[in-house]
């Protein structure tokens, strides 16, 4: 779901794509194929997504996301999908919590439930 909705709105995603993944020497068409890659591999395998997969997830679902974490300012995804701005809005959020190294598993994200 998540894969096919970045490579039906390919051009929403590239531009940070690239930015990550950009080397010298490379080509366009080389990066295009990456990205190709890099969907098939989220499609297919196991492969933890990041801010990219979250992004296309919260369409997806049609959800608002939240992120929290200690080390950055929370970051908030799907803003459009978010119900009654203020009060009770967290039940119809995903809630998600972003560990740099915690663990030792290596940059993750966590589902946080309210009490």
């Amino acid at each position: 779901m998540v894969a096919a909705y970045m490579q039906k709105h390919a051009s929403d995603f590239l531009p940070f794509f690239l930015t990550e993944n950009i080397a010298k020497g490379v080509s366009e068409e080389s990066l295009a194929e990456r990205f190709e890659n890099c969907c098939r591999e989220v499609e297919s395998t196991a492969a933890w997504g990041g801010q990219l997969e979250l992004g296309a997830l919260t369409h997806c679902l049609k959800k608002h996301i939240t992120i929290f974490s200690g080390s950055f300012p929370d970051v908030e995804m799907g803003k459009e999908y978010r119900s009654g701005y203020g009060t009770g809005s967290s039940s119809s959020s995903i809630m998600l919590s972003y560990h740099r190294h915690a663990f030792g598993l290596g940059e993750h994200y966590n589902s946080v439930v309210p009490s």
